[in-house]
């Protein structure tokens, strides 16, 4: 009996292990690495890959491999969108870097089937309460270097940069020229993630689960802080709508953190804004006619297509309008079925794991505006949480 206890232990530390290696290389690191061929390459998923081959080899060797319903059926609902892409892709080609493409199947065929199919099972053998405080303190240790990277950028006038670990070595000193973090003079807060959207939609998509894990409210003010300096309208919408959605029954107490953060929002923008932005004042900000650029993307939608007939070259900020753009009605329609199929399932049969959910509708509303969805590490983070609201809570073994 020792010998078997003494096995179960081990194998529930190894298993944290392996969450603990993801999260420091995907959440706090997610742009260490390198580029071949200008194609960047990151210690995450890189690990992602490797815990794949390692599913696949367990497998191979235990003859046997079961697959929960609903991971099986999202993964499923993922199938028609890449499916009618890739005949799109061989009908009307493709314009673009090579890198655009590869982070195409990466994100919409790699992930989904590593997380849906081969880590949902594996997740769920581990301790509900250590993957929340492990993702709090990441959250946490990521929006603190954060704030320390935007003070040090803004005395120094240079980013801290660390070649393979906090930023991609093929990036390095373009942190200020081809990353789109200068708001006039001032840079956006980027930490580890090389720019101020994608840390803050990613971000975001993990609050839910610090704020409900995280008691002293210095600690929150700290990542609101953080989340607050991207200098980023969406990012802004979207911690208006978590605390909106989070709220909405409690008038009251709505209010007061409204009021409050309004208020420190108005004094903190206003002098930031005046002095060095382009804007010249908050309001020209927050109400910049041109969409922070977005309003060329909505003017360029002009006709109603079933099928799409463009050359596929990205997918831009606003997720929805270009998935429309370039693949139609129909293509649209598949990509919800891919992206909404985790809700619906979750509002069938709901279970305890609410704040992953409300993550993904963090990050479903913030595709209205700037999704970041091809880019390193935020579908990472979606599948993640999305997975998460399959699994129950204290279903460790």
């Amino acid at each position: 009996m020792r010998n078997i206890f003494n096995i179960q232990l081990t194998n529930e530390r190894l298993r944290e292990l392996v969450f603990f290696l993801a999260v420091f290389l995907v959440i706090i690191i997610p742009k260490g690495g390198f580029k071949i061929a200008g194609i960047p390459i990151t210690w995450g998923y890189l690990y992602l890959g490797f815990l794949m081959l390692l599913s696949v080899f367990i497998i191979a060797n235990k003859y046997k491999f079961t697959v929960k319903n609903k991971p099986f059926i999202a993964y499923i609902a993922t199938l028609p969108f890449v499916i009618y892409f890739t005949i799109h892709l061989m009908v009307n080609g493709y314009e673009g870097s090579l890198g655009n493409l590869i982070s195409f199947y990466v994100s919409f065929v790699f992930l989904p089937l590593l997380f849906y199919i081969f880590l949902s099972s594996f997740l769920a053998k581990i301790k509900s309460e250590y993957i929340e405080t492990v993702l709090s303190k990441s959250v946490l240790i990521i929006s603190a270097y954060g704030i320390f990277l935007f003070i040090y950028k803004q005395v120094t006038g240079h980013f801290l940069e660390i070649p393979y670990f906090t930023v991609n070595a093929g990036d390095l000193g373009e942190l200020d020229t081809s990353k789109f973090n200068q708001r006039g003079s001032v840079s956006k807060l980027i930490s580890t993630y090389n720019n101020g959207n994608i840390f803050g939609v990613c971000t975001l998509m993990l609050f839910p689960i610090f704020y409900k894990n995280t008691k002293s409210k210095l600690k929150i003010f700290i990542v609101v802080l953080a989340l607050l300096l991207t200098l980023s309208r969406t990012v802004w919408i979207g911690l208006i709508f978590f605390f909106l959605f989070l709220y909405r029954n409690q008038v009251l107490k709505l209010v007061k953190i409204y009021l409050l953060g309004g208020l420190i929002l108005l004094i903190m923008g206003t002098v930031i804004m005046t002095r060095y932005f382009q804007y010249g004042s908050l309001q020209k900000f927050i109400f910049d006619a041109n969409l922070g650029g977005r309003i060329l993307q909505i003017r360029k939608t002009n006709e109603i297509s079933f099928f799409g007939s463009k050359v596929y070259s990205a997918i831009e900020e606003i997720v929805y309008l270009s998935i429309f753009k370039q693949f139609g009605l129909v293509g649209l329609f598949l990509f919800c079925i891919s992206f909404f199929t985790p809700i619906y399932l979750y509002l069938k049969t709901k279970n305890n794991n609410y704040d992953y959910f409300i993550g993904i509708l963090i990050y479903l509303f913030l595709c209205l505006s700037d999704g970041c969805i091809l880019l390193i590490p935020t579908l990472a983070f979606f599948y993640f949480i999305s997975v998460m609201t399959f699994i129950r809570q204290n279903s460790a073994q």
